[in-house]
Order: structure tokens, then C-alpha cells, then sequence
């Protein structure tokens, strides 16, 4: 598949390693759009549990890939590169900032929304039992197995189904999907996991003080999609509304599962893209760290964009 000719600069990591604070000095300082590459940040309403950039931080900067979709309704991968694609085509230099690593695949290796069916790994799949289906599905398809309901992940033919997708439909170029050498080069943040932990128990406290429990309740008054209800803070917040938890239990479970998402993220990252890391730790102030990642952009050069 052939470059759109349009083009981006990439910044991932995992959740609460603070990229989305660090797009917004650099975009604030150099006015670039940034585009969010986050599947929870599509969902209006879905604020303060989805850390969402603050209505004070989008009069600052520019944002696309926010607010895309009513949490009522399903979002597929292929409507999402359809809502970004003005942004890139715009002109602005963009920023790409998010933990989704599938969007950030897509937008630079392509997307097939309908791929084959694999019999070779297919016969491979069929003979292991659930558990293993599953732990497998999490490492090497975690987007698309975050996006199944509890019911799902139960199935073995979808779990096995998603497999057979991110083998064999995310990109047309065979190469591209084992030889991370082949894969374009993108910024990530990396940050000591004893950190990570704190800073994820303190963004935690911060969305319970800022009011999730009362987003949560508003909430509750839709026909939510399952995407919405199982999303990580808010399925806990709903179980604190229905009396089914206590909040200092959703706040721990909470805790733990975001733990898990970055974990399975920072897995997704070193398998399926080609990321420099640059060590958070390295950097005493947030301009610093803005000077680094900017400084490595430039040198390199803006990542060429894959629509199809």
C-alpha cells in the first residue's frame, strides 16, 4: 500500500505516561493540530473517566479525533479514519498523540476492514482451550479484544475471529506486519513502571474528586453501547451507582485494570510498531522533554500517512 502523500508526527505510550500533556505544550508552543489516537476519547459525555483534554486545553489548542460519536452508538476503526482524514489534509502539522496503538497502525500501514479467514492459523487456534485463547488475544490483539464484551471474551470463535484479523487485515504489506525494521519509526514515552503505578492511582483519585461519579450517573440513563459500559473507571462507577461496590473498591479495581491496559499497551507498542523511546526520567522539566521530542522529530522527519 502507497503513502496518501499526507503525513504526521507520532507520539505514544502508555496511559498516564503523560503524551497527552506533552502534545499539548508542544502544540501550544508551535501550533500544531493534534489529532487523538485514543478509542475511548471518541465518546461525547465521556469525559472526566477517559481523561479527555480539558475544555480550558482545546482553546488552546487544536484538537480532532474528540467527541466523534454518542456512547450509545458502535464506532468501528474505519469510521474513525474517516473522521480524522480532514484533519491531515488540512495542511496543519499534526501530532498524533494516543495509547490506541491500532489507530496509530492503521494510520501508518493501512487498514482492511474485511480480512480473509486463515485455516493454517485457524487449526492452530482451534486446539487451545479458552484461557489461552484469551491471554493470546490480549497480547497480540488487545484493541480489538478491548473492544469485545464480557460475553464475547467468553466465545472462542471471536476470540479466535479477532486473531485472524489483526493477522491477516491490518496492513497490505506482509513484510510490514514481522520485520519492525520495515515499520516507519515513531516517538513513544517511556516511563519506570513503579511511576506508572503512582501516577494511574493518582489520575484514579483525580477523576473520582473531579466528579466521575455524577458523570457516571448521567450516563447511566442511556442505552449505552458495550464499548461504553465496559469501558475501564466508568463500568466501576456504574457498579458504585448500583450499590453493587463501594467507591474505595472501584477505585482499587480501577486502579488494577488501567495497571493491565498500560501493560498490555506497552506489549502492543514493542510488538507491532517500530517506537524510539525516550526515557521520561531523563528530563527534569515538561520543556525539556518538549525540546527532546522535538529536536528527534525534526531530525527525522514527519511519518508518511496510509489511507485507503
Amino acid at each position: 500500500m502507497t503513502s496518501s502523500g499526507l503525513h504526521a508526527h507520532f507520539l505514544v505510550g502508555a496511559t498516564a505516561s503523560g503524551k497527552s500533556s506533552l502534545a499539548q505544550y508542544i502544540a501550544e508552543q508551535e501550533g500544531q493540530l493534534i489529532v487523538s489516537a485514543d478509542s475511548m476519547n471518541l465518546y461525547k459525555g465521556m469525559d472526566i473517566g477517559t481523561a479527555k483534554p480539558s475544555p480550558a486545553d482545546r482553546e488552546k489548542a487544536d484538537y480532532a479525533g474528540i467527541d466523534l460519536v454518542e456512547p450509545t452508538e458502535k464506532y468501528s476503526v474505519a469510521n474513525y479514519l474517516d473522521a480524522v482524514k480532514p484533519a491531515f489534509a488540512s495542511g496543519r502539522e499534526i501530532i498524533v498523540s494516543g495509547g490506541t496503538g491500532l489507530y496509530v497502525k492503521c494510520l501508518t500501514e493501512g487498514f482492511n476492514d474485511v480480512s480473509p479467514e486463515n485455516p493454517a492459523l485457524r487449526s492452530e487456534l482451534e486446539v487451545l482451550d479458552l484461557k489461552t485463547l484469551g491471554e493470546r488475544a490480549q497480547t497480540d490483539a488487545f484493541e480489538l479484544y478491548e473492544q469485545l464484551t464480557e460475553d464475547d471474551r467468553q466465545n472462542p470463535r471471536r476470540l479466535i475471529r479477532i486473531l485472524e484479523k489483526q493477522q491477516g487485515g491490518l496492513s497490505s504489506s506482509p513484510s510490514s506486519k514481522w520485520n519492525s525494521s520495515l515499520k516507519p519509526k515513531i516517538i513513544g514515552l517511556y516511563v519506570e513502571r513503579k511511576v506508572l503505578h503512582q501516577r494511574i492511582e493518582k489520575r484514579v483519585e483525580e477523576m473520582y474528586a473531579a466528579g466521575l461519579l455524577d458523570e457516571a450517573r448521567e450516563l447511566m440513563k442511556l442505552d449505552l453501547s458495550p464499548t461504553a459500559l465496559q469501558a475501564i473507571g466508568y463500568a466501576e462507577a456504574f457498579a458504585v451507582l448500583k450499590n453493587e461496590m463501594t467507591p474505595a473498591e472501584a477505585r482499587e479495581r480501577t486502579t488494577i485494570r488501567t495497571r493491565q491496559l498500560a501493560k498490555r499497551q506497552m506489549t502492543w507498542f514493542r510488538n507491532q510498531l517500530n517506537v524510539e523511546w525516550i526515557d521520561t526520567s531523563d528530563f527534569k522539566t515538561l520543556k525539556n522533554l518538549a525540546g527532546a521530542v522535538s529536536k528527534v522529530w525534526k531530525k527525522q522527519g514527519a511519518t508518511p500517512l496510509v489511507f485507503n
